[in-house]
């Protein structure tokens, strides 16, 4: 028994060594983590050295006394020794109660009075934060509600009253269905599901009826309480906001000059009707007026939207109740609803299109403008805005074709031939950059001599697939491309550089004619090209003639009339092309620095050896008006010797066509020069002799 408790004072004592290292650990790993448990540290090891301490004394002692350890341990018997392990007991107690008294109890009463500070500090804080709640439920302008659980509001506050009419003791016991817009009630109660799920909502908009009646349209926020169990939910007039929102709607959707729906209105309305099956069939057609930019640049722009402005008003006039939209400059777009027969909308297209016709009187000025109209139905020829509009627009573009003043339906053809254009499109775009365009020329003689004076440049196209194409079946293309005007540089490049080698030791040589876009007076570079052309080539300005055809007069006579001067006055030739196939007034010939009148193959066609003498009036009339203006006269299409002898009796000076040659290349037609000059030294020989 007595060994054994030998062993629990050992036992005792591996249990304090253990805690004395752990401590001894514990510090030597993060001495800073002590800092403010320094106070506890000192009084456990403190403890520790005295537990271990006494009892070790006794391990050793209890030992020795059962023969566990050697016999001197006997002296450990000594009452002086028992004495001093409870002394050290009591000097370990002390030594703990100075520095209770010295350390601790000041530190707790400064932790203590720091708490009650704190306490102090977060009761005012809270009292604080309690009136400013209060403040801010009694003064706030927007509406606050608290409800329950179940939605019943329990307070409302006094901003109700001026906001809803209703006074705060009136709100109490009500819930949500007093205030809510009937039509609104499912949104408000989703809304309230979401607080409930999800603990809070943030803008929801709802109309709540006022007291009076009156509708107020609200924005809301709302958060679930869990402890509280309650709803707190914040809603704001937007009234004037909502007012404001129309406005920008209003103004976004709406054309300002005209007060029609403009293009992003049609979209949306017409948008929702494609939509819905049930609002189908349904037609539209639009307008665009002729002659519209002429009144534009002659009048002004202020008597051009005055004219947009009347426009719409007899649009209005002539379909009441139809929805009409202004796209931009003269587009109009008209949707006639629950409208699938071609006749009845058509008719419709019709009294707009005679009400239009009508004379309109603009700050003095009397103007007449007519106007086209393509007509699209959907489903059938569009199932969304886009598609639908693009056809009206392609039935449009048929009925301008056609003359103007009239109206066509779309047709699956004219998609397909638009396709095909943009396909001609990208494909000339690809033989620009491929370098497949060549020029031929087809030789000018000259009648009184047969002389070879002049040759024409014409453009080829050497299509990879389909061999040397005619202009008849891009140019028109090509001309509103956009590599139309580079592409024009390098006509007026190759061809000046062509005739470079045409010329002789005493430079003299045929004159080189060149067909120009319009796109090449619209970049208002023409001058430039022209004189950079003739300055790389080392072409005298007078070996070059410059060709127009009456539509680019008639389509932009000031931007075209300004460089050809220029031109003219530095030596260049002018030519008008395919005279009297257009609708040029004679004035043009003198307005116009002319040098030269071609006329057209058609005319020359009609020449015979049996013609009429109405057949030949136009050409005998053309050459006859070119001799009192000073002007040359060339005759193209020549195929006859018949032809070729009647202008050469008329008095035409050059003719052109395929009883000379063909339109060939550049080498070919240097050989065609050299073998005509030899042929004409043979002739003037043989009729020397």
């Amino acid at each position: 028994m007595n060994l054994a408790a030998t062993f629990v004072y050992w036992l005792i004592v591996a249990l304090w060594a253990a805690v004395l290292v752990t401590l001894c650990l514990a510090y030597a790993r993060n001495p800073r983590s002590f800092g403010a448990m320094r106070l506890l540290l000192a009084v456990l090891l403190i403890d520790t050295v005295r537990n271990l301490a006494e009892n070790l004394y006794f391990g050793i002692y209890w030992g020795g006394q059962y023969g566990v350890f050697p016999e001197w341990t006997s002296v450990l018997s000594n009452p002086l020794y028992l004495m001093s392990m409870k002394g050290l007991t009591v000097i370990a107690a002390a030594v703990v109660l100075f520095v209770l008294s010295m350390s601790w109890l000041p530190m707790a009463m400064r932790e203590w009075n720091a708490a009650e500070e704190e306490i102090r500090n977060k009761d005012q804080r809270l009292s604080q934060e309690s009136e400013e709640r209060r403040r801010l439920f009694e003064n706030s302008i927007d509406v606050i509600l608290i409800g329950d659980r179940h939605g019943v509001f329990r307070r409302a506050s006094p901003s109700i009253e001026e906001t809803l009419g209703y006074n705060p003791a009136e709100v109490i016991g009500l819930d949500s269905s007093h205030f809510i817009h009937p039509e609104d009630m499912e949104l408000a109660l989703r809304a309230f599901r979401t607080v409930r799920s999800q603990g809070h909502i943030r803008n929801f908009e709802c109309r709540c009826i006022h007291k009076d009646g009156r509708v107020v349209p609200m924005n809301w926020s709302g958060v679930w309480s869990h402890p509280e169990q309650r709803h707190y939910f914040i809603g704001r007039d937007i009234t004037e906001q909502s007012a404001a929102e129309e406005q920008l709607r209003h103004l976004a959707m709406s054309d300002v000059l005209t007060g029609l729906g403009n293009r992003a209105s049609l979209h949306e309305t017409l948008g929702r009707r494609l939509a819905d099956r049930a609002a189908l069939p349904t037609a539209i057609a639009m307008f665009d007026l002729d002659g519209f930019k002429d009144i534009n640049d002659t009048l002004g722009h202020s008597v051009g939207d005055e004219l947009l402005k009347q426009v719409a008003k007899r649009m209005r006039a002539a379909c009441d109740g139809a929805d009409i939209y202004r796209l931009g400059g003269d587009e109009f777009v008209l949707v006639m609803k629950d409208c699938g027969d071609p006749l009845v909308a058509s008719g419709t297209v019709r009294r707009v299109l005679d009400r239009l016709a009508a004379r309109f009187v603009v700050d003095g000025h009397s103007l007449l403008v007519s106007a086209s109209a393509g007509i699209a139905i959907a489903p059938m020829d569009g199932t969304t805005v886009d598609t639908l509009v693009s056809s009206a627009d392609l039935a449009l573009y048929d009925a301008k074709a056609s003359g103007g003043g009239t109206s066509r339906f779309f047709i699956p053809q004219l998609r397909t031939r638009a396709e095909a254009r943009r396909e001609l499109d990208a494909e000339l775009r690809r033989a620009h950059a491929q370098g497949e365009f060549e020029l031929h020329f087809q030789p000018q003689i000259r009648t009184h001599d047969n002389t070879v004076v002049g040759a024409e440049a014409l453009l080829r196209w050497r299509h990879p697939e389909r061999g040397i194409l005619a202009p008849v079946t891009f140019i028109d293309a090509l001309a509103e491309n956009a590599v139309a005007p580079e592409i024009g540089r390098w006509i007026l490049r190759t061809a000046c550089e062509t005739a470079a080698g045409w010329r002789d030791a005493d430079g003299n040589g045929p004159v080189v004619a060149v067909n120009l876009f319009p796109a090449q007076f619209r970049s208002g570079a023409l001058v430039r090209d022209v004189e950079r052309a003739l300055a790389d080539a080392g072409l005298p300005p007078e070996a070059l003639e410059l060709e127009i055809t009456e539509n680019i007069a008639l389509d932009r006579e000031e931007s075209v009339l300004e460089p050809l001067v220029q031109l003219r006055a530095k030596g260049v030739g002018i030519a008008f092309d395919d005279f009297g196939t257009g609708y040029a007034s004679l004035s043009y010939l003198t307005r116009y620095p002319l040098t030269r009148i071609k006329i057209d193959r058609g005319f020359v066609h009609k020449i015979a050896e049996s013609a009429a003498s109405e057949d030949t009036a136009i050409v005998r009339s053309i050459i006859a008006m070119a001799g009192n203006l000073g002007l040359e006269v060339t005759a193209e299409g020549v195929e006859t010797a018949s032809q070729a002898a009647f202008l050469r009796k008329e008095g035409c000076h050059d003719l052109q066509g395929y009883l000379f040659s063909k339109p060939v290349p550049a080498p070919e037609f240097s050989k065609f020069l050299a073998a005509w000059k030899s042929a004409s030294a043979v002739r003037a020989t043989a009729s020397g002799a």
